[in-house]
C-alpha cells in the first residue's frame, strides 16, 4: 500500500532536521570558542557534580597549603633561636671550664661572669623572639612575653599549651614549642574542688564580686563570689541556682564548663558581670549556645598543691636531688612528698643552709643559699629528673642554669661552678632535643606541602578532563555539522519548492 506524504509533514521534518543540526552546530561553535564542554549544569549534570566536588577538594587543599605557608616561619624562627641559644650555652661552658683552670683568679672569673651575663641576655632575647608580632615560645599566649629575668631568677609567663594548625584532613600539627618545654619549667597544676580561687590566674586570684547567669529559657540568677571561695563552692552555688545550668571542671582540669539543660530555647546562655570583673577572672564572661567552655584559669602552685596535680594533672615522680652549697652538700629524698609544701619542707630542713620557695610566677620552685659567699646548685641523682621537673636544676631550666653559673663565677665558688657545668650539659642536651623535635615537625610539613602541591595539580587535571572541550574533535565536528547544514538546506530547497498555491492558502 502506498502512503501519501503531505507537504506539511515534509516541512515539519525538514525544519526539525535543520533545527537539530543548527543546535548541534551552535554547541560545537561554543565549545571551540570557549574551550569548555560544560558551561552550565544542564550541559552535563553528572560532570558538573564531579567537577564541583573536585573544586571543593582543591579549595580545601589550597587552604592547607596556605596554613603551612603562613605558619612555617614560626618553626624556622624557633629553630634559629634555639641554634643561637645552643651556641651561647657552649660558649658559657667554655667560660665555666676556664674558670676552673689553674691560672684562673677571682678577677678572670669576674670577667667570665660578665661575659656569661651577656650570654644570658642573648638567650633571653632569643627566648623572647617574635614573629608577626607574636612570641614564638609563649605557647597559646602569643601576646605574653614568655621569659623574665630578675634578681630572684628566671620565670616563664607563657602557656604550656601548644597551638595546632590543620595541615590535612584530620591532621593538625604544632608549629612551635612552648617555652616551658625549652628554657624554663611551668609546673602547670590542675584544679579540683579544693582549689582556692586565690591561686587562679597565676596567683592574682579572682576579684570578689557578682555575676549573672541567664539561661537559654530567659531565666536569670545572680551569684556572689568571695575571694576566699574554692572551686567546689563556686560550682555548688551555680548548680543550686535553680536555672538548670550545670557547672563542672572541664576535661583538661584547668577551667570551668557550664552546660544549659533547658529544653526551652529563647536565646543564648549568657554570663555577665554584676559588679567587678569576677566572671572575666573566672574565664566565663560572654554568651554561648548551650555549652560554655571557660578559659584556662592558670592556677599557681601553692604549698597545698598536690604532686599528683602537677603537669595538667598527670602528676610527677619525685625521687632524690643533690644540693651543693659551698662546703655543705647532700642528697635530699623527695619520694615521700605528696604536696609542694612537703618538697619545700624537705629541702629547708636538710641542714644544707638553703631556702626553697615558690618562684614569683607561681609555677616553679627556686632554691637559694642562705650564705652570701656561696651559690646553691641542685643536680639530679642518677637517672632521676626531680630537679628539672620542679624547676630547680638542669635540663629545661636553661636560664636559671646560666644565672647560677654567672653567680658562681662572681663569687669564685668552685664547687658551684663544677655543679653548674653538670646542669649546663643537661641544658645543652635539652636544647638539642628541642631542635630535633622542630626538625621532625619541619620535615613532616614540607612533605605534606609537597604532597598537597601534587594533589592540587592532579585534581585540577581531573576538572579539566571533565569540563574542557576536545578542541580537535569539536573543530572536526563543527566542519561536519556546517557541511550537514548546507546539505540539508540544499536538499530541502529541492524537495519543498513553493508554488503560487502556497501563497494563496
Amino acid at each position: 500500500m502506498v502512503e501519501r506524504v503531505t507537504a506539511n509533514s515534509r516541512q515539519n521534518n525538514s525544519l526539525r532536521n535543520i533545527f537539530r543540526i543548527t543546535a548541534e552546530l551552535s554547541d560545537a561553535q561554543r565549545q571551540v570558542s570557549t574551550g569548555k564542554r560544560i558551561e552550565k549544569p544542564s550541559d552535563d549534570p553528572t560532570g558538573t557534580r564531579d567537577a564541583l566536588s573536585l573544586r571543593t577538594g582543591v579549595s580545601r587543599t589550597e587552604q592547607f597549603t596556605r596554613n603551612i605557608d603562613n605558619n612555617r616561619i614560626f618553626l624556622q624562627s624557633s629553630d634559629s633561636a634555639l641554634n643561637t641559644i645552643g651556641t651561647s650555652l657552649n660558649r658559657a661552658k667554655e667560660l665555666g671550664i676556664q674558670g676552673l683552670g689553674g691560672t684562673a683568679t677571682a678577677s678572670t672569673r669576674t670577667f667570665a661572669a660578665d661575659e656569661i651575663n651577656n650570654l644570658l641576655e642573648q638567650v633571653l632575647q632569643s627566648g623572647n623572639t617574635k614573629v608577626k608580632n607574636l612570641f614564638v615560645f609563649s605557647g597559646t599566649n602569643t601576646r605574653t612575653t614568655p621569659f623574665e629575668v630578675s634578681a630572684s631568677g628566671a620565670v616563664y609567663r607563657g602557656s604550656t599549651s601548644k597551638f595546632d594548625i590543620p595541615i590535612a584532613d584530620n591532621a593538625a600539627i604544632e608549629f612551635s614549642l612552648p617555652g616551658s618545654d625549652v628554657l624554663a619549667v611551668d609546673l602547670d597544676p590542675s584544679i579540683d574542688n579544693n582549689t582556692s580561687l586565690s591561686v587562679l590566674n597565676g596567683g592574682t586570684g579572682v576579684s570578689a564580686g557578682s555575676f549573672t547567669i541567664t539561661n537559654r529559657a530567659g531565666s536569670s540568677a545572680t551569684l556572689t563570689v568571695s575571694a576566699g571561695d574554692t572551686i567546689g563552692t563556686l560550682i555548688s552555688n551555680i548548680n543550686a541556682a535553680g536555672i538548670n545550668v550545670t557547672a563542672t571542671i572541664n576535661a583538661e582540669a584547668n577551667g570551668l564548663t557550664l552546660t544549659d539543660t533547658n529544653t526551652t530555647i529563647l536565646g543564648e546562655l549568657t554570663i555577665a558581670e554584676a559588679g567587678g570583673n569576677t566572671a572575666q577572672n573566672l574565664g566565663i564572661l560572654g554568651s554561648r549556645d548551650g555549652v560554655f567552655a571557660g578559659t584556662d584559669l592558670n592556677p599557681a602552685v601553692s604549698s597545698a598543691t598536690l604532686i599528683s596535680q602537677l603537669n595538667k594533672g598527670a602528676g610527677a615522680t619525685l625521687n632524690s636531688i643533690s644540693i651543693i652549697n659551698g662546703a655543705a652538700s647532700g642528697t635530699v629524698s623527695l619520694s615521700s612528698a605528696t604536696t609542694i609544701g612537703d618538697v619545700i619542707t624537705a629541702i629547708n630542713s636538710s641542714g644544707l643552709n638553703v631556702t626553697a620557695s615558690i618562684n614569683r610566677a607561681g609555677n616553679g620552685l627556686r632554691v637559694q643559699s642562705n650564705s652570701s659567699s656561696t651559690v646553691a646548685i641542685v643536680n639530679e641523682v642518677g637517672t632521676g629528673n626531680a630537679a628539672e621537673t620542679l624547676g630547680i636544676g638542669g635540663g629545661k631550666n636553661v636560664l636559671n642554669t646560666l644565672i647560677d653559673l654567672r653567680d658562681a663565677l662572681r663569687k669564685s665558688d668552685s664547687r658551684a661552678i663544677i655543679a653548674s657545668l653538670t646542669n649546663l650539659d643537661s641544658a645543652i642536651s635539652s636544647v638539642t632535643e628541642s631542635r630535633a623535635i622542630l626538625g621532625g615537625i619541619q620535615g613532616r610539613i614540607e612533605s605534606t606541602y609537597s604532597f598537597h602541591q601534587v594533589d592540587i595539580v592532579a585534581q585540577q587535571e581531573q576538572i579539566s578532563n571533565i569540563e574542557d572541550a576536545d578542541l580537535a574533535q569539536q573543530a572536526s565536528r563543527l566542519a561536519t555539522l556546517e557541511f550537514a547544514l548546507q546539505s540539508t538546506l540544499n536538499a530541502t530547497s529541492r524537495i519543498i519548492q513553493p508554488t503560487l498555491l502556497d501563497f494563496l492558502r
